[in-house]
């Protein structure tokens, strides 16, 4: 009896500890890009900064039938965008995923995104020790926020 009840303080013991080593994943300004009825693809995007070195290893969200992450990039003066399998986020190093760099593609879209909705968004991250957890986003439908250099470019139009 002694013996079950040892083990048994032993697995809560761990399981507590595994789930106190998980890195914190601060997500912020995160939004979706509205689409047109019938547009089959959309895309996320945010700024995510981990306490210590994880990876994103996979994605999903109710509103898509496959959800990935991609790159972009410029080649030649081709932009071209390619699938990442995954992203490693380094300890206190803040990435943004915008337009024409890393993002969230949202595909076969199961409806239209509308302006003001709210996506909901699950990231999977792994540490180096291979522990994995599970973050939940939510995301508003919006334009593009406008930058500086948008706005100035805007100008001399």
């Amino acid at each position: 009896m002694k013996s079950w009840i040892i083990n048994l303080s032993v697995a809560i013991s761990l399981a507590c500890f595994s789930i106190a080593t998980h890195a914190e994943l601060k997500v912020a300004d995160a939004w979706v890009k509205p689409t047109v009825p019938g547009q089959p693809v959309g895309a996320a995007y945010m700024k995510l900064t981990a306490d210590k070195n994880v990876e994103i290893v996979a994605l999903s969200s109710p509103v898509a039938g496959k959800t990935e992450l991609h790159s972009m990039s410029m080649t030649d003066n081709i932009m071209r965008m390619k699938r990442v399998d995954r992203l490693a986020l380094k300890a206190g190093k803040p990435v943004e995923l915008k337009p024409g760099g890393y993002h969230i593609m949202l595909m076969a879209l199961k409806h239209q995104i509308k302006e003001g909705e709210t996506v909901a968004i699950s990231l999977v991250t792994q540490d180096e020790s291979g522990n994995k957890a599970t973050v939940s986003i939510k995301a508003i439908a919006t334009a593009p926020p406008e930058s500086d250099s948008d706005a100035h470019m805007h100008m001399h139009h």
